[in-house]
């Protein structure tokens, strides 16, 4: 937690008793020295952004939600084929900083951002983070900390749902070892030349609720490509004789490869039917070869053109009537369970919708699946959801809910 400036007294640090927040961020002060020592008193570690614990990487993160505007104004709606309205989500940042850096705890620093301020912004806040395996440093806005200090009623409400969200999320250790599920894998260094497009086209693909797995470049290997029904390698310049031998053999084997057009001098036939504008199709095995006409530098055009190119048939988790929501499916590493999170962005639930219940949202999970129990932020135990096997996967009826769900799937 970032500890609020005004917060001088020890007496304030009462406010944590009995909630799972055992560090905090504060600022290296005279007046909060007192409030320093009595936390390590009572065994809270302090220490300031220069001076985290070891195995902890601390990243910039955005207030998530719904950007309507880039005014950030709550009466102003810009729209347009690249621009708001979005949401705003950290989740790609904590998934890259966790593939990069596997050793370390990610920790996303997003202070509240006016005009998105209501109880529930916090809550998302939480289970932004917390659904992609990273933790919110808690921070407060100056209203909100002066309400708590002074015990307001609806301070404290709000409040004793963010300690419980970040309590929920600190019950269940186990999700974030869980595994991604995804159709494509994408391929890059993430750093110099390709650190734009690659870190840019993970945020698009997000906002679109693309299923993705990111594969460092050093660390790609017939491991970490397995089960992938694609791979997008983004990086300019002539892959290494090992990479291009790994990946060819994925194809061969009924895989497909997105490409630039230094991957040249390919094996495999032209493809009969070639209709992309922009990637020229070749054959491979069982597989597929799409490169580039051009070199790859827009991440909005290489976002989409990598869905159009792979097709909606490889989904694995789908949802309706669910507005302004983030879905985010996860495994063991076995098969035999899956936990499909979905977080609501918009001020209210799909459920809970002004003037009534709103609509009911589906979720489809590809697979098979026996059971099914539905996790929700303000119950302490999970209870059966309703399931309906179809062809090829099954689809969940959720009841009402709010900011955050999670379906326990059992093989």
């Amino acid at each position: 937690m970032r500890w609020p400036a005004g917060w001088r007294v020890p007496s304030a640090l009462a406010i944590l008793k009995g909630t799972c927040i055992n560090y905090l961020l504060m600022d290296k002060s005279a007046a909060l020295e007192p409030v320093a020592a009595e936390a390590q008193k009572n065994g809270i570690s302090v220490g300031g952004p220069d001076s985290l614990p070891p195995g902890v990487s601390l990243v910039s993160g955005e207030w998530p939600g719904i950007q309507l505007s880039p005014s950030g104004k709550v009466d102003t709606v810009a729209a347009g084929p690249t621009g708001a309205p979005w949401v705003d989500s950290n989740g790609w940042k904590i998934r890259l900083t966790a593939a990069l850096h596997p050793e370390t705890t990610v920790w996303v620093d997003a202070p509240p951002k006016g005009p998105r301020l209501f109880p529930q912004s916090y809550v998302v806040a939480v289970a932004d983070s917390a659904a992609r395996g990273g933790r919110w440093v808690i921070s407060l806005d100056d209203q909100l900390a002066a309400g708590i200090a002074g015990q307001t009623p609806a301070a404290l409400a709000t409040w004793k749902r963010i300690t419980a969200a970040a309590g929920f999320f600190d019950a269940h250790k186990s999700w974030p070892a869980y595994l991604p599920a995804a159709p494509i894998g994408v391929i890059s260094d993430f750093a110099g030349p390709n650190e734009f497009l690659g870190q840019e086209l993970l945020n698009l693909l997000d906002r679109t609720n693309e299923q993705y797995r990111i594969i460092p470049k050093a660390k790609v290997s017939a491991t970490t490509i397995n089960g992938l029904t694609a791979v997008l390698y983004l990086d300019a310049g002539a892959p290494s004789p090992d990479m291009r031998k790994l990946i060819l053999a994925f194809v061969e084997a009924g895989g497909m490869l997105i490409g630039g057009p230094d991957w040249r001098g390919l094996p495999g036939s032209p493809a009969r039917r070639d209709e992309h504008p922009r990637f020229g199709s070749r054959l491979l095995g069982k597989g597929r070869i799409a490169i580039a006409k051009a070199s790859l530098s827009d991440p909005y055009l290489l976002a989409n053109d990598s869905v159009i190119l792979l097709g909606h048939r490889y989904d694995l988790i789908r949802s309706w009537n669910g507005g302004a929501v983030g879905p985010y499916l996860t495994g063991t590493p076995d098969r035999k369970r899956a936990l499909a999170q979905i977080l609501f962005y918009s001020e209210h639930g799909p459920n809970l919708q002004r003037g009534g219940r709103g609509n009911e949202i589906t979720v489809w999970i590809s697979g098979r699946y026996r059971a099914a129990q539905l996790w929700t932020l303000d119950q302490t135990t999970s209870r059966p959801v309703e399931m309906e096997h179809t062809e090829d996967g099954v689809e969940l009826r959720l009841p009402a809910v709010s900011e955050y769900a999670a379906v326990e799937l059992e093989a």
